[in-house]
């Protein structure tokens, strides 16, 4: 009974969390392309909830937010992408003391817009070879660039509360 009540909590707070991005990701806080809380907010849950929440948050905000604006062949590549920022997240917070320093987690998610750009990029390049990569590449560096001072901004605003509550709802389920 008790394992019943613990997932019925993971899914309430993963509905919760994909409902928060999905809303982030479609009405935009501030009108900049690529400029949304959404990365931060992955990153922040990837460390406090694991790489697999992380995941399965990235990959449900991707598809629930493009039935809203809209599907095509960068759908895939946008899910793999944010897979390798939760990816980049995990590791790193093996390889550093990624957790215990702010300033640490504000680079990583700075340089996350970069990444997650590059990853789409690539992931485009599958339908049109190096030519399109470049091209995508070259076209998408100002919105990579917006999308990492986004990061950068957001993140000192979102991690206090969301690692408050990300804690509060680890102990309650203890």
């Amino acid at each position: 009974m008790k394992n019943e009540h613990v997932q019925i909590k993971e899914l309430a707070l993963m509905a919760i969390l994909t409902a928060m991005c999905v809303a982030l990701r479609i009405f935009k806080i501030i009108p900049i392309p690529n400029v949304q809380p959404v990365t931060d907010i992955l990153m922040i849950v990837t460390l406090n909830m694991g790489i697999g929440f992380g995941f399965v948050l990235a990959t449900l905000t991707m598809v629930i937010s493009n039935i809203y604006l809209g599907f095509g062949i960068w759908t895939i590549p946008q899910i793999l992408s944010y897979a390798g920022c939760i990816i980049t997240v995990a590791i790193l917070s093996k390889v550093l003391p990624l957790k215990k320093h702010l300033w640490i987690q504000l680079a990583v998610a700075t340089f996350l817009g970069w990444e997650y750009g590059f990853i789409v990029d690539l992931g485009m390049a599958i339908w049109g070879g190096i030519p399109a990569f470049i091209a995508y590449w070259a076209s998408s560096l100002l919105f990579d660039t917006y999308h990492a001072i986004g990061n950068f901004a957001f993140y000192p605003i979102l991690y206090k509360p969301l690692n408050i509550a990300l804690e509060r709802y680890k102990r309650g389920i203890t």
